[in-house]
């Protein structure tokens, strides 16, 4: 967990991202299918409030907002 915290601090230092607040309701969005998916649909929904797009690896979520992003190959020599 150190390790994960100095590179989350790292991260952030050299990255300087933009931290959105999370000021809408969970009640005000589509109802998630299953408990599951309840942060994948809120996180859409807070993206989508915005005009934005939530970019993500995860095929499985199903919303206006979502941007998949193709996998990187992976490099077995690596």
């Amino acid at each position: 967990m150190d390790d994960a915290r100095a590179t989350l601090a790292e991260f952030i230092q050299a990255e300087q991202p933009i931290f959105i607040p999370c000021d809408r309701r969970a009640l005000d969005g589509p109802v998630a299918g299953t408990a599951r998916k309840t942060t994948d649909i809120y996180l859409a929904e807070l993206a989508a409030s915005r005009g934005w797009k939530l970019a993500t690896l995860d095929t499985g979520i199903e919303h206006s907002a979502v941007e998949i992003i193709a996998a990187l190959p992976q490099n077995p020599s690596a």
